[in-house]
């Protein structure tokens, strides 16, 4: 059983010549076959593939429990090799959630590793005929896919004027007007400005950003101070 990280795993996947392959979802029921041509279910039909893939390759993961985050692990420990999944199509650009926004600045407290997951990213095709091909893998950390917005802090989605997922931005393009956050501090920054904005409470929010660092600097052995962070 092989251990890697999600960086090497992603180079694995194109040495194995994943960018160069075609594929197809099928579903058979009752003696009746059916290629699946709806883009919806490509993404979890490639977390499913990873699995069998990783597998295959006697690489050691293991999935999590339920439908909580993350998706699975790459170590024995849950605080190192955390990944989750997603995917795109490549020509609309990404357009995944990242998260439910409320889901995820609570989660840090109690679980602030998750500010080190790494996302692994398929970008892909299909045709008119439901043939499936990947253009690109990527792994990236969270401050790596995500951005300030027109007169936002965070790139996020909104409904009815609230504040509902965490979405990416257009990460792979050195044209796109918002560039990915250079590194955690400036996404830890954004984040705290916008959970400011969204509960209007400046004094509890500190409270939440010094717990949150406490529990990851001691963690991690780390030194990151709330003080450069608002």
């Amino acid at each position: 059983m092989k251990y890697v990280n999600a960086i090497e795993l992603v180079d694995l996947l194109k040495q194995d010549g994943l960018c160069e392959a075609v594929g197809k979802i099928v579903m058979e029921l009752n003696g009746v076959k059916v290629k699946v041509k709806q883009n919806d279910v490509v993404g979890n039909v490639l977390q499913e593939w990873l699995c069998e893939w990783l597998k295959k390759n006697e690489i050691y993961y293991r999935p999590a429990v339920g439908q909580t985050f993350p998706d699975f692990y790459l170590s024995e420990d849950n605080y190192s090799n955390l990944c989750e999944m997603k995917a795109y199509i490549a020509k609309r650009g990404p357009g995944f959630d990242i998260a439910n926004f409320d889901s995820y600045w609570k989660s840090l407290v109690i679980n602030p590793i998750r500010l080190d997951s790494d996302y692994l990213i398929f970008a892909y095709d299909s045709d008119e005929d439901g043939n499936i091909s990947v253009k690109n893998v990527y792994a990236k950390k969270v401050w790596e896919i995500t951005s300030e917005a027109e007169g936002c802090a965070l790139k996020c989605q909104r409904k009815n004027g609230q504040i509902y997922n965490i979405r990416p931005c257009t990460f792979a393009s050195e044209r796109a007007k918002f560039q990915p956050f250079n590194d955690k501090e400036l996404f830890l920054s954004a984040l705290y400005k916008t959970v400011v904005n969204h509960t209007n409470k400046p004094t509890e929010t500190k409270d939440w950003l010094k717990t949150v660092l406490e529990k990851y600097n001691k963690l991690t052995d780390s030194n990151i101070n709330y003080r450069n962070i608002i």
